[in-house]
């Protein structure tokens, strides 16, 4: 009989030392987000989401993208750091079209970014989302 338990404890004891490292080595330490999103915002008879601008990580692009048939077109801006020079990039290529901009930041960098709808090449400043902060390498 003692012979038999022990064979048991034995077993289960790998068993349990198996699932264990097969969720040590399944779980990351963290987990990268790699896709950061802002959209523009409902006023002056635009819809909410008329247009986004989406900071993809994994290549360091972006992609705005008019989300709306209301026949205005999409701005977004990024900066590397608060302080840093406000790039951006037009899409007036109408309803479900995306441009993207390609980018090279260093993995330690923070991005702020946002979308407008431009409309008759004014930009509809109510409609700007908020600055929103994304990171090169995906985690915070």
């Amino acid at each position: 009989m003692a012979i038999l338990a022990r064979r048991l404890l034995s077993a289960a004891g790998a068993v349990g030392a198996a699932t264990a490292t097969m969720l040590y080595v399944a779980s990351p330490a963290s987990a990268a987000i790699e896709r950061y999103t802002s959209s523009t915002v409902n006023a002056g008879g635009y819809v909410s989401a008329a247009g986004s601008n989406d900071f993809y990580t994994d290549g360091d692009y972006f992609a705005i993208c008019d989300n709306s048939t209301d026949g205005a077109g999409v701005i977004g801006y990024w900066k590397v750091g608060s302080s840093g020079t406000i790039q951006s990039k037009y899409n007036g290529n109408g309803f479900a079209e995306c441009v993207t901009s390609n980018q090279d930041f260093a993995e330690s960098a923070t991005i702020y970014f946002k979308v407008c709808i431009r409309d008759n090449g004014v930009v509809q400043d109510n409609t700007c989302s908020g600055w929103k902060t994304g990171y090169a390498d995906g985690v915070a």
